[in-house]
């Protein structure tokens, strides 16, 4: 992470990278997600599922969005804040449109989630440590007042509990406008988000009636980490057996002593 990557994700808990992918690796992406879209639910490759808008696994869809995992714009990052021991987790993509997210999503993050023992936000010797968080790699477009990804910059350190309703004290009637301490995340296609899942964080109702929501979530944890559902392998065997070899080695658990190849890599290409 640069010094001001670093800086400001310890301030509000997430970064706004702009411009990651290239116009290639975008317009790669965007072809790949569109045929995902097209595919009937039947016919998707084994081990991705459709529900709402969203394709659980669908980042094995295709090697475009499967080498996201490890682009190199975000894989410093990555390897920074697991203290050079990364597992992903989850990767999900979202391909909403105008009939999807009519409501308020709750706000949450994982302390109130999962509990507040669990995870993990620690800066030491000038870097960032955090044990679960997301990266939001985002195909189209998201203007001032679309809605979608809202945040509370600042939370991921909160030493209190969030009062009830303090922002949003009827979902079913929300506010004209938001209320000042929060931030509706504006990305662009070919934009990423990085947050701390200890960032609360909701969704608002999307405006727009023409213009879709496509972005893939990849959700990253450190190597240790164990997944309440005791599960090795976060993935089916049949998603596990379309990876690389080098997601299939970033998808694993491991001690906290080891280093993975990957992790001794700058750059890691998908083979």
């Amino acid at each position: 992470m640069t010094p001001k990557q670093r800086y400001l994700f310890d301030l509000t808990g997430y970064l706004h990278l702009k411009n990651v992918l290239s116009d290639a690796e975008l317009q790669n992406a965007q072809n790949a997600v569109e045929r995902c879209v097209q595919t009937p639910p039947d016919e998707l490759p084994p081990g991705i599922s459709y529900g709402g808008g969203g394709f659980s696994n669908g980042f094995s869809f295709d090697k475009s969005l499967e080498a996201l995992t490890l682009h190199p714009k975000t894989w410093p990052i990555v390897k920074e804040l697991t203290s050079n021991r990364p597992r992903f987790n989850r990767g999900s993509l979202v391909a909403k449109g105008p009939e999807h997210d009519q409501v308020i999503g709750k706000l949450h993050c994982a302390r109130e989630d999962c509990g507040w023992q669990t995870r993990r936000y620690v800066a030491k010797n000038g870097k960032i440590h955090n044990n679960d968080f997301a990266i939001f790699f985002y195909f189209t477009d998201v203007y001032p007042g679309d809605g979608g990804l809202v945040v509370l910059p600042g939370s991921h350190k909160a030493g209190f509990e969030r009062p009830e309703g303090i922002f949003f004290p009827d979902p079913e009637n929300p506010p004209d406008e938001l209320h000042p301490a929060l931030v509706n995340v504006t990305a662009r296609a070919g934009d990423a988000i990085v947050m701390s899942e200890l960032l609360t964080h909701g969704v608002l109702i999307w405006k727009p009636k023409e213009r879709h929501r496509r972005f893939l979530i990849l959700r990253y944890k450190t190597q240790f980490f164990q997944d309440s559902r005791g599960n090795r392998d976060p993935f089916p065997p049949e998603v596990m057996e379309r990876l690389s070899p080098e997601t299939r080695e970033l998808v694993q658990h491991a001690h906290y002593t080891h280093i993975k190849d990957i992790v001794k890599q700058e750059h890691v290409q998908l083979t």
